[in-house]
């Protein structure tokens, strides 16, 4: 399966951001990156088409995690809020479904 493409990502103080490439199969990727985080409240169904969403933004909470999935209309932006080692887990989590892309004019 594909692999998540990832434009860029950062930190500062308590909340990490990751860019991606806006793909439809965003969401198989992320509903397994939701269960891996604990969250399993409110998962993507099979129907939602993402390349569809534009200006748009979901949020996903548990204790640990406050995440705001941002569409625009060729990214998909992911700010998570937590503390310092759940921010290093989530990024794991979302690293091994991603690879970073090599253009520099990403943005």
């Amino acid at each position: 399966m594909k692999a998540l493409e990832l434009k860029g990502l950062g930190s500062a103080d308590n909340r990490s951001y990751f860019i991606l490439k806006k793909e439809n199969f965003f969401k198989n990727y992320f509903n397994k990156i939701l269960e891996k985080a604990g969250i399993d409240d409110r998962i993507y169904d099979e129907q939602g088409l993402i390349l569809e969403r534009n200006n748009e933004i979901d949020h996903f909470k548990n204790k640990n995690f406050d995440i705001d999935v941002i569409y625009t209309s060729n990214r998909i932006i992911i700010l998570v809020r937590a503390d310092p080692l759940k921010l290093d887990y989530f990024k794991s989590i979302v690293l091994s479904y991603s690879k970073l892309s090599n253009n520099k004019n990403n943005f």
